[in-house]
């Protein structure tokens, strides 16, 4: 493309044309000193401004030579990513594996990488983030587990930032930027709540005791249990229902409930009701009752003393009080016999 200057072509051809005309006419005549080659001025003027701009074509590109070396002092630094999953859905953790190699050639150039950031492309919301990382020597690389979580589906743009500077001399901060994709799947399996590690101990009188576990990827609220009244079974003071609360995705929370039995009941029915994603769930899980203890409850110490005869045992031992009463009494009668005797 022509650059355009201020004034024509034709102008400029002009001076041109005054230019040689001048030089024709003011050349010195021969003489007898050695002939010198004239001059050639026959030429065109459009071939004098076709040198003329050759001549800056390639003084143009040394400029831009030396002006595309001038960042050859840079860190040679590359920056890998490694995400996993690959296709994770919402609010599972994202794993993304940085690694940042030093590719300088000199054994003397060691790069100290100060900070690396987990960002939202484009702002400063920072999702994860290292400080004073270390150093990576020439050659070298070292890896950064960075993670993320994300609340809603769809194409995420991150990028990785990290700062560094060489360990020489040279104080200059360098930056590099790393940009990070994930597509991001809506969640296909919500938070649900069932009851594991379930024990049953008891007579008529049951007690159950377990794990509420949330086996989704979503989180559940309100976790509630209660033991509904049915024909053999019967919520039982003080735990005929349990208010669990919140229970987050993969997470568990211990339950105790109570109940009355029939003996011929052989489970217990535990009505369960939570949120997730906003709507209320309710499910029923039964409680087997074939290892709970179903014998009747023995009575207590003091019952069975206060009701049961007195135990039989062997006879009292020491003397005979009976004999010896009868032989008292025989010697008193007989002493005072003895003295109205004596008196007559």
């Amino acid at each position: 493309m022509r650059r355009s200057v201020r004034g024509s072509t034709h102008d400029a051809c002009s001076i041109g044309s005054r230019f040689v005309d001048r030089y024709r006419w003011s050349r010195p005549a021969r003489s007898h000193s050695p002939e010198v080659a004239p001059v050639r001025t026959d030429r065109p003027v459009s071939w004098w401004l076709l040198r003329v701009v050759v001549v800056g074509i390639v003084a143009g590109g040394i400029v831009g030579v030396a002006a595309g070396t001038a960042d050859a002092s840079d860190p040679p630094i590359q920056i890998e990513t490694n995400v996993t999953p690959e296709e994770p859905v919402v609010g599972e953790d994202v794993s993304i594996e940085a690694t940042i190699s030093n590719l300088e050639h000199d054994e003397g150039r060691n790069v100290d990488v100060r900070y690396v950031y987990l960002r939202e492309a484009g702002t400063l919301n920072d999702y994860d983030r290292f400080r004073r990382v270390g150093t990576v020597g020439s050659g070298g690389s070292l890896s950064i587990p960075l993670s993320v979580t994300f609340d809603d589906p769809g194409q995420k743009r991150l990028e990785v930032e990290i700062t560094t500077q060489y360990s020489d001399e040279d104080g200059e901060i360098y930056t590099y930027r790393q940009p990070v994709f994930v597509d991001v799947q809506e969640s296909e399996l919500h938070g649900e709540v069932r009851l594991t590690s379930v024990e049953a101990v008891g007579g008529s009188a049951v007690t159950i005791e377990g794990d509420a576990a949330n086996i989704g990827n979503t989180d559940v609220e309100s976790v509630l249990l209660s033991v509904p009244d049915t024909g053999n079974v019967s919520p039982r003071s003080p735990n005929g229902e349990y208010f669990v609360g919140g229970v987050d995705a993969s997470e568990f929370a211990t339950f105790d409930l109570t109940a009355d039995a029939d003996p011929e009941a052989e489970s217990v029915p535990v009505e369960i009701t939570y949120i997730v994603d906003g709507e209320r769930m309710t499910k029923t899980q039964q409680v087997d009752l074939g290892s709970a203890n179903r014998s009747a409850p023995a009575p207590s110490t003091q019952a069975a003393a206060s009701h049961s005869p007195p135990a039989a045992g062997p006879p009292a031992s020491g003397p005979p009080l009976v004999p010896i009463g009868i032989a008292v009494g025989l010697l008193v009668v007989g002493g005072i016999g003895i003295a109205l005797w004596r008196r007559q």
